[in-house]
């Protein structure tokens, strides 16, 4: 797919009006979307997916898919942000639920498991100066 993109972005490049490379270019996205979120590639699917939205918003079902590659996402840093609380590593884990609230800036358990985490680094930085 990356190197059918790139094909197709070189041939935009030249004639930016030919409407047949820009089908051809939202069908490559789309499909190569749905593969790397079938590959549990959510990161680039959703990349992928965002890409395709600036083109055509709608396109076939790309906006569920965006949505689903963003949860996954969001699911896969917070649980890694635990992962990371409880491996006493609290700088990771804070930058974990940092990513949280990237994608979904309301995120309850991300805000409050942030400022948790910055009460107990503060802690020990206090403890360390004693």
């Amino acid at each position: 797919y990356p190197a059918a993109l790139a094909g197709l972005d070189r041939l935009l490049a030249s004639t930016p009006s030919d409407r047949e490379g820009q089908d051809l270019r939202k069908v490559a996205l789309y499909q190569y979307g749905k593969a790397q979120f079938a590959q549990q590639q959510y990161e680039a699917s959703y990349k992928t997916f965002t890409q395709l939205a600036k083109i055509q918003p709608g396109y076939e079902d790309s906006p569920r898919l965006l949505q689903q590659s963003r949860a996954r996402l969001v699911d896969k840093h917070y649980s890694e942000g635990i992962k990371l609380y409880r491996d006493e590593k609290l700088k990771e884990a804070i930058r974990e639920w940092q990513v949280v609230l990237e994608f979904e800036p309301t995120h309850a358990n991300a805000k409050k498991n942030i400022e948790q985490a910055e009460r107990l680094l503060k802690g020990l930085e206090q403890r360390k100066k004693k």
